[in-house]
């Protein structure tokens, strides 16, 4: 699902990723730790293409990143993240934050978006 293969990304002459490879199976729960400063949400970002990346190749569903043809608008509405200082939308309830962007983004209509939301949040044990 998700080919990391030989990433490199420098920050000036500061080099941050060294030669990443990793393999992740659809399905698989994957955990990135270290030590603070060690590239960890540099290299989550690059699976987004929130962060650009000098050399190698990261294939998400079989679609390269780094080819300059990748509509990554449409690959992002496909990977999932969450930032390490996430906010909601403190003006929005919260089953409206769960469905924002499945409107927005993904198309869904209201009910679907709701429906989704709710399984979710009963999957993480959240529903009360």
């Amino acid at each position: 699902m998700i080919d990391i293969k030989n990433v490199s990304k420098w920050y000036g002459s500061f080099q941050v990723l060294t030669d990443c490879t990793t393999s992740i199976q659809k399905g698989e729960v994957v955990v990135v730790c270290g030590p603070s400063g060690s590239g960890k949400s540099t290299l989550i970002k690059t699976v987004n293409a929130l962060e650009p990346f000098q050399k190698g190749d990261i294939v998400v569903n079989g679609v390269s990143i780094a080819d300059p043809k990748t509509d990554l608008p449409k690959l992002r509405s496909h990977v999932g993240m969450v930032f390490q200082h996430f906010e909601l939308f403190p003006h929005l309830s919260v089953t409206e934050n769960l469905t924002l962007a499945q409107i927005k983004v993904l198309g869904r209509n209201k009910d679907d978006a709701l429906k989704r939301g709710l399984k979710m949040l009963d999957r993480v044990g959240l529903m009360a």
